[in-house]
């Protein structure tokens, strides 16, 4: 298929540029005040946002040791991830009471939707050792990011290693559970460059759950004058059975393989008061669904994805603050055995182009923030141009408190899953619209020594939403737009460190309340409408004795559409030298739960194994 691509991106991040200073430990004061938030158009520190934003650090990230990406998103209320299985396998994940395709994932800035469906942005090819950090964005965010960023997004910021060096990981559970991560850094002069590759396998928890996951992740950086250069390159394999993952739960015999890669390239470059960032990237996936295991060829579907994006970001500082000016062009590409128009082509091509502008300003001293800014966004399938503004403002009460608002319009385009999917319980419908929302947002910050705690009121009202709706439980399901459904609640989180002669180290409380309400249709049944987490609370406390670390996180999760449930899992840790030996256990009081109405999730699942740092090489 031919591409023909001269299309780039003007776009600024609405800052004005600081200088951070590392902070040396948490215990002295609160990695959150140094962290600048870089999610592709963000990029201002965190006490000075004026968005309800929660930072999972890398200090967090260790403490807890997760197993996967999906089980580090789990410490945030808000952040809703219901998982068909364990381990990473597969999960879709949600913010505010949103579904799956109106969250946006990034790695480093750079999108993992899929054309296909959103259940493959999740197919990340990296491991949580990988991990610098993750900004997770509640509300709106189409602004910022253009479509799916509908009730938020997420940004996993990667580590560029500094220095000579290898990890090394190695450990066992059960249900023949085994993963193996090996990390190297080599860098040459200015030119520093890290390559990981990880596998994971278990036989799985109950029939046909059995995975095999696979990644390889490479990225590079090199210091130029008054700027940088980067590079990025990733592949996962998953290979998984998906007992009752899809339809109902009598397909148990369901069997699933995707490949993911993600290469990108982008520098930095600043000219005087001109910040100048291009970048481009590419993502593609193949997904290949059996509907019985045993006999491939009785009903089985081939995708292949591909979204290749070009943009330059800049931003212009100037006496108020900062102005940014931008264009975007995503070139969306899928070749489907299942996904075909009326005409019997399964060959579907989507161009979005994005134009942006945006400014913050600065003023009363510093103590006050605004930032207006629009996204024009055309799609070429669609034959509509649109328009989505958005306000930030925020106003600092001294140096401890800031309170903050925020408004803005959202939208997301249906995925060809949507339009044109054809199975015996399932139908597309091309005629769909696209999703459309107006959200607002008040709320408080607090933030003094180690300590932050952050108060939000949200509402929500979301137009033309689609659900895949049925008339009688012989009916096939289909996809539709229903008029109005509105969603407010309210967060609340609570962060302290501690100092050094503490016992606990750290602890991190939230909680979010949404009530969801949608207008009446005349669809008998609806299979995604009350599914969003009415209460959700987190409590993760962290603590140390010389070498010896403990963490546990505790979850209490009420689903409107099913049973209320609480899990913990825990983490010990004893380091010597450089050898960890680690233990875990997820779900440790053995909970019977499901974060679907169609996979019981596993009971507790004990591991262990040893992290090894082998130095400079």
């Amino acid at each position: 298929m031919k591409l023909t691509l001269n299309f780039i991106f003007l776009l600024f991040t609405h800052q004005v540029i600081c200088q951070i200073t590392e902070v040396e430990s948490i215990r002295k004061t609160s990695d959150l005040d140094s962290i600048l938030i870089s999610a592709n158009r963000i990029s201002i520190p965190f006490s000075e946002d004026s968005r309800s934003i929660s930072i999972i650090t890398n200090k967090q990230i260790e403490r807890l040791d997760p197993t996967d990406i999906n089980d580090l998103l789990q410490v945030v209320a808000g952040v809703d991830v219901r998982q068909r299985g364990a381990q990473g396998v597969q999960a879709d994940v949600s913010i505010r009471g949103g579904t799956f395709e109106q969250t946006l994932v990034l790695i480093n800035g750079i999108r993992m939707s899929d054309p296909q469906t959103g259940h493959h942005m999740m197919n990340l090819p990296l491991s949580v050792e990988d991990i610098e950090r993750i900004e997770i964005i509640k509300g709106p965010a189409a602004r910022m990011y253009g479509q799916n960023a509908f009730s938020g997004a997420i940004n996993i910021v990667t580590k560029v290693q500094s220095d000579f060096g290898a990890t090394f990981k190695a450990g066992f559970g059960e249900n023949n559970l085994g993963l193996v991560y090996l990390n190297l850094s080599a860098p040459i002069g200015k030119y520093k460059q890290s390559i990981s590759g990880s596998y994971r396998s278990s036989e799985g928890y109950r029939f046909n759950t059995d995975f095999i996951i696979r990644n390889l992740f490479y990225q590079s950086q090199i210091d130029v004058k008054d700027g940088e250069i980067r590079f990025l390159a990733g592949y996962v394999d998953r290979d998984f059975g998906a007992n009752g993952f899809y339809g109902n739960e009598t397909f148990i015999n369901q069997y699933e393989t995707v490949q993911t890669w993600v290469a990108n390239v982008s520098a930095k470059k600043q000219y005087g008061n001109l910040i100048i960032m291009p970048k481009i990237s590419y993502r593609s996936n193949n997904d290949n669904w059996q509907f019985l295991r045993e006999d491939p060829e009785l009903f089985q579907n081939f995708h292949e994805s591909g979204v290749l994006t070009t943009e330059v970001q800049s931003t212009l500082l100037h006496s108020l603050g900062a102005l940014g000016i931008g264009v975007e062009h995503n070139y969306l590409t899928l070749e489907s055995t299942n996904l075909k128009d009326q005409s019997g082509n399964g060959d579907h091509l989507r161009n979005q182009f994005g134009a942006h502008i945006e400014n913050r300003f600065v003023l009363a001293d510093g103590k006050l923030d605004v930032t207006p800014g629009i996204l024009a966004l055309y799609i070429t399938d669609r034959e509509e141009l649109n328009f989505f503004p958005g306000l930030d403002v925020g106003y600092s009460l001294g140096e401890k408190f800031k309170i903050f608002a925020n408004a803005g319009w959202t939208t997301r385009i249906p995925t060809f899953t949507d339009l044109y999917y054809q199975d015996a319980g399932n139908s597309g419908n091309p005629d769909l619209l696209p999703e459309r929302a107006f959200t607002y947002e008040v709320g408080l910050k607090y933030k003094y020594e180690n300590r932050h705690v952050q108060l939000s009121y949200f509402d929500r009202k979301a137009t033309d939403q689609i659900d895949w709706f049925r008339q009688t439980e012989d009916d096939k399901w289909m996809p539709d737009n229903f008029s109005v459904a509105t969603y407010k609640g309210f967060d609340a989180s609570y962060q302290r460190a501690f100092a050094s002669n503490y016992f606990i180290d750290f602890i991190s409380i939230s909680y979010t309340y949404l009530n969801a309400n949608f207008e009446e249709n005349d669809f008998a049944f609806s299979r995604n409408q009350l599914e969003n987490l009415r209460h959700q609370l987190v409590i993760q406390p962290q603590f140390s004795v010389k070498n010896f670390k403990f963490s546990v996180l505790f979850k209490y999760n009420d689903r409107v559409s099913l049973d209320d449930y609480y899990t913990f899992n825990t983490n010990f840790s004893y380091q010597y030298k450089r050898q960890k030996f680690f233990l875990r256990a997820s779900n440790l009081t053995g909970q019977i739960y499901k974060e679907t109405n169609l996979v019981e999730m596993p009971g507790r699942w004990v591991s262990g194994g040893v992290e090894m740092k082998l130095g400079s090489l």
